[in-house]
């Protein structure tokens, strides 16, 4: 299937917005990514050493690794640090660890020494534990305490750095909404200190007393952006739909265009077909009217010439070659009128009708009479039935004047409602309608030409009642075709 320039640029525009579209989409995490995910939640109660969960899923870092990583997780305690006023103390320690060849390095939960939350085996800090710092401060305390019930959300920042301890940061409960960013997080949440965080496995633990922690929504990363809540149009959903309705887009565009396409052909192909019918039918008038006038004009010469015996003949000779020579100048008339695209309205229509009527009955010496509708639309008429119209007014005369021996008729031409109405009506001898009256093929002539333009053709007759002959014809609203 060709497709056209137009086609071509829809779709060139429909490809650089989905671009566009991907890039914002991705934009602001091009450099980063979520590197391992698991969403739980997983009850952990006397683990013991536990279990790795990480499964090899990133590679392991070592004393040499140089790169930096982001620890978040979901915790909610089913045990407490203290039960306060009740003299009861819990020992246990909890959290998520970083392990070695089977050694335990960083973990980040609760210690046993601990206060509040904490991170465990931190180098140089007492008992080797650092409690974090919390954003809802308990009254006259500067650390949030485990408390069962009360999840927390735990965000660790490790920056490794060859040879050395990695420098951690932790956040207690950060704010990840939209928009939020790693600089912009409250002082009084953050929790900076060195550890040996190297690790070849992550595991869940929970050691001692209470009824141990419900972890969830476990990842690792690259960036602290990874984790903030994505703005619509960074979401896969987002970007998906704008591909989907791009994709339609662009289906719908080339449909319309090939749609449009196809109907300037056929539009072509039916002006081409008129243009063809037009010509066709100037063709046969030119051939049978001049053709049939002339060649009577030279038979009625040949006469002449050949005529010398009485003048009141030769006369009479004289007479209808002067008659023939009217009726062709009428037809070249009616053939040129036919031709002008001017005359192409219902206005023109009905003036011609009027004009050839009136000039076309004055010969005969009979009266006639006109009802015309003065106001008529500026409605546009194809060629082809303006045509038809005259023809069967034409015939529906040339009947009246012949065969009717009339003395008057009647031309009525009204429009209303969107039909045309033509009587041509005459007080002659009239005839009975059973069995049809014999003038030759003029009905059935007239009956082909309007049901060719889709209009109607009535005939009404009574002996000594005279003659009508009336022509319908629909026009649609807007439009130059019939009904």
């Amino acid at each position: 299937m060709r497709i056209h320039r137009e086609v071509f640029l829809a779709m060139v525009r429909s490809a650089v917005v989905t671009s566009v579209c991907l890039l914002l989409a991705f934009a602001s995490t091009a450099n980063a990514a979520i590197m391992w995910r698991q969403a739980g939640p997983v009850l952990v109660h006397n683990s013991g050493d536990g279990q790795d969960i990480l499964h090899g899923a990133i590679p392991p870092q070592g004393t040499n690794s140089s790169r930096t990583l982001y620890l978040k997780f979901r915790v909610d305690p089913y045990s407490d640090a203290a039960l306060e006023g009740t003299g009861i103390s819990t020992f246990y320690e909890a959290g998520v660890f970083l392990y070695e060849h089977g050694a335990e390095h960083l973990g980040i939960g609760n210690g046993v020494e601990a206060i509040a939350y904490s991170a465990i085996n931190v180098t140089g800090a007492k008992w080797g534990q650092v409690d974090f710092y919390s954003a809802d401060r308990e009254l006259g305390k500067e650390w949030q305490c485990v408390r069962k019930g009360t999840p927390v959300v735990l965000l660790a920042k490790i920056e490794y750095v060859p040879g050395h301890d990695a420098r951690v940061t932790v956040w207690l409960n950060p704010d990840l909404s939209l928009g939020a960013m790693e600089t912009d997080q409250p002082t009084n949440i953050v929790t900076h200190f060195e550890a040996n965080a190297t690790f070849d496995e992550i595991r869940l633990i929970h050691r001692g007393t209470g009824d141990g922690w419900k972890f969830r929504d476990l990842a690792l990363a690259s960036s602290f952006e990874d984790f903030i809540q994505p703005r619509f149009w960074q979401r896969k959903s987002f970007v998906v739909l704008v591909m989907a309705v791009l994709l339609v887009v662009v289906a719908v565009t080339v449909r319309l265009s090939e749609r449009r396409r196809a109907r300037r052909q056929i539009r072509g192909l039916e002006q081409e077909r008129a243009v063809a019918a037009e010509r066709s039918r100037i063709a046969r008038d030119i051939h049978d009217e001049l053709g049939a006038c002339l060649t009577k004009i030279s038979k009625l010469a040949e006469t002449m010439e050949q005529q010398t015996e009485s003048q009141h003949h030769l006369v009479t000779l004289a007479q209808s070659i002067s008659s023939t020579a009217r009726d062709t100048i009428l037809t070249v008339d009616e053939i040129v009128w036919a031709l002008n695209p001017k005359n192409d309205t219902l206005k023109e229509i009905a003036n011609y009708l009027v004009f050839f009527t009136e000039d076309f009955l004055r010969p005969s010496g009979l009266a006639c009479c006109l009802d015309v509708t003065l106001n008529l639309p500026h409605l546009p008429v194809t060629a082809e039935v303006r045509h038809n119209i005259f023809m069967v007014v034409k015939e529906a005369l040339n009947n009246a004047v012949k065969h009717a021996h009339a003395q008057e008729i009647r031309f009525v031409l009204n429009f209303a409602d969107h039909k045309l109405t033509v009587e041509i009506a005459d007080d002659g001898r009239g005839f009975c309608l059973i069995p049809p009256p014999a003038v030759g093929n003029g009905l059935e002539y007239m009956q082909k030409r309007m049901s060719a333009i889709g209009g109607q053709f009535y005939l009404q007759g009574e002996p000594g009642c005279g003659t009508t002959v009336r022509l319908e014809v629909v026009f649609q609203a807007g439009n130059n075709r019939t009904q």
